[in-house]
């Protein structure tokens, strides 16, 4: 299932399935023709719960794709390489806190920033970062170098308490596109802290995310917080890709299937949808 709903006006039909396209007036044209853009990437790929080998590669093809396509920002869902295995506690807590990962340090943590200097982007790659005894739900932005730009954790993690900890910090992340600031999942219900985020400096916000999604129960919360800072938010989900503007209007949605995990046996298969998605996100000059 795929429901797209582009912010404008006229609808057509193509191969069978209805389109809406987009128009824009002479003086609209001109303004995207000469504002600076960064292409921004989302990669929308359900999680395999606690296997990190088989999320790595199946993320890992989708990056390359999306580099390929001229993708200077690449931007993966919350903890992808672990499935989001936060949300299973039946799994045994040791079992748990062995998909920790080293930031720097980790074998997959390495493998990632191999692959963002290979393919020469900014990766933002959701993970269980491990700290010594301590486990945080964290999206890492690698430099098209491989280097480690940043971190983030998590704040509110509600039923993740359990076992991970939250973050305190408010980190934004020098680039030459701009200023980058994360958020994740839930984190995007709280005003005050993507407010702070912006203050800090944050031209881009970028939200990996797990949880809610859809129309009813996501995209207006996004939107409110695109509005009330005047700012795009880019938000990658395993079943939606949604861009809201600075004006709180939509930019880009598409949701993709209403499934947010799949087991083995359903790889390659309906349920399993995957895509990526590409925007054309305005920076400062």
């Amino acid at each position: 299932m795929v429901m797209t709903w582009p912010k404008s006006a006229g609808l057509r039909l193509a191969g069978g399935f209805l389109v809406m396209a987009v128009t824009t007036t002479s003086s609209e044209a001109f303004e995207q023709q000469s504002t600076p853009t960064v292409r921004v990437a989302g990669i929308v790929l359900k999680w395999l719960r606690t296997n990190k080998d088989a999320n790595i590669e199946r993320a890992e093809k989708l990056i390359r794709e999306a580099a390929a396509g001229g993708a200077q920002i690449v931007c993966t869902t919350e903890c992808f390489l672990d499935g989001y295995a936060i949300a299973d506690k039946s799994i045994p807590l040791e079992e748990y806190r062995a998909l920790g990962e080293p930031v720097p340090g980790g074998a997959y943590y390495a493998r990632l920033a191999a692959l963002a200097d290979e393919l020469d982007i900014h990766l933002v790659a959701g993970l269980l970062e491990a700290d010594g005894d301590l486990r945080y739900n964290t999206a890492v932005l690698l430099g098209p170098d491989g280097s480690l730009l940043g971190k983030y954790r998590k704040h509110k993690l509600d039923h993740e308490l359990v076992r991970n900890t939250p973050g305190t910090e408010y980190p934004v992340f020098k680039t030459v596109y701009g200023n980058v600031g994360i958020m994740i999942c839930a984190d995007r219900r709280e005003p005050d802290l993507v407010k702070q985020l912006c203050t800090n400096g944050a031209d881009i916000l970028l939200c990996p995310s797990g949880g809610m999604f859809g129309p009813q129960r996501n995209d207006p919360i996004v939107q409110s917080r695109s509005l009330e800072n005047g700012k795009h938010i880019v938000f990658v989900h395993p079943a939606e890709f949604l861009v809201t503007s600075p004006d709180g209007e939509i930019a880009d949605r598409t949701i993709l299937g209403d499934r947010l995990e799949v087991d083995a046996a359903d790889v390659g298969r309906d349920v399993d949808s995957s895509r990526v998605f590409y925007f054309e996100l305005p920076v400062k000059p």
